[in-house]
């Protein structure tokens, strides 16, 4: 077992994970020499990651060890799927799709939640996602960590939902209910020309931080924190980064009835990339 992989079985075996995950933030942070390098180097080899693909590939330049963790493409390195209505905004594999029936959406066998509770508990909020698809994607350690706009959108409301830090790999899926909705979270709303699109981002244990390029980074607090930016006009293209994780985490995308169908190749566990085809033209 490499060294990154120790450590990563040791922390998810721990309590709290809030407190856990605030540590985590502040080391990762940290410049710490020759021992950054050695961090980004098994990382690297653990994880298998593409080096070829990373816009940066100066491994001595990153000082911290988030500073490569979040690192950016090539430019071209996700093409976008131009025949599709809205493509993955993340590099991932998929946790499950489907369609939002009395205010559920599903989690895993035997287990589902809820819509309102995902999008902060307004019944305003969820109304327009109510029969409307969804599609959650799963963030391994191993993924890009940028969060891209699935279509063309303008940012119309955002809410930071404050909560717990567990995490969101198989074993909790399939045996924790509710867990999406007990984890923090942003939820983000734009208006696009499929009509209105709901982003959110999901923290997990040693989630360092959730970044939104409108906001920076998001401070836990205690209660919500809703934004509203109707008059500020911020407009995102397809494919726009919009924001980023530090370390593994999930996104889930909604939209509503009528609007556009799933991708019919869609299916759990199913590896993708950002700007693959994520939602089509109905039939």
């Amino acid at each position: 077992m490499s060294f990154t992989s120790f450590l990563l079985k040791t922390v998810e075996t721990l309590t709290p994970f809030t407190t856990l995950s605030s540590l985590s933030a502040k080391l990762t942070d940290v410049p710490m020499g020759k021992f950054t390098q050695f961090l980004i180097k098994n990382f690297i080899s653990t994880f298998k990651i593409n080096i070829d693909e990373i816009a940066n590939k100066d491994l001595g330049s990153y000082k911290t060890f988030n500073e490569f963790f979040i690192r950016k493409l090539e430019e071209n390195a996700r093409p976008l799927d131009k025949d599709a209505v809205a493509v993955s905004p993340v590099d991932g594999t998929i946790g499950q799709v489907g369609t939002i029936s009395n205010g559920r959406l599903i989690q895993a066998k035997g287990l589902d939640y809820s819509l309102k509770a995902l999008v902060g508990g307004d019944d305003k909020d969820a109304k327009p996602f109510e029969g409307g698809r969804y599609a959650c994607i799963y963030l391994s350690p191993s993924n890009y960590h940028r969060i891209h706009m699935p279509i063309d959108g303008t940012l119309k409301k955002a809410i930071h939902v404050p909560g717990k830090l567990f995490p969101v790999g198989h074993r909790n899926i399939s045996n924790m209910p509710d867990l999406y909705t007990v984890n923090e979270r942003m939820v983000c709303f734009f208006e696009t020309a499929m009509g209105p699109l709901c982003v959110v981002m999901v923290g997990a244990a040693l989630v360092g931080s959730i970044h939104t390029t409108w906001g920076g980074t998001v401070n836990r607090r205690v209660g919500l924190d809703i934004q509203c930016f109707d008059k500020e006009s911020i407009h995102y293209k397809q494919g726009d980064e919009i924001g980023y994780f530090k370390y593994g985490s999930t996104v889930i995308c909604l939209w509503g009835d009528g609007q556009a169908e799933l991708a019919k190749d869609l299916e759990t566990n199913l590896p993708v990339k950002m700007g693959r085809s994520l939602a089509v033209n109905q039939d």
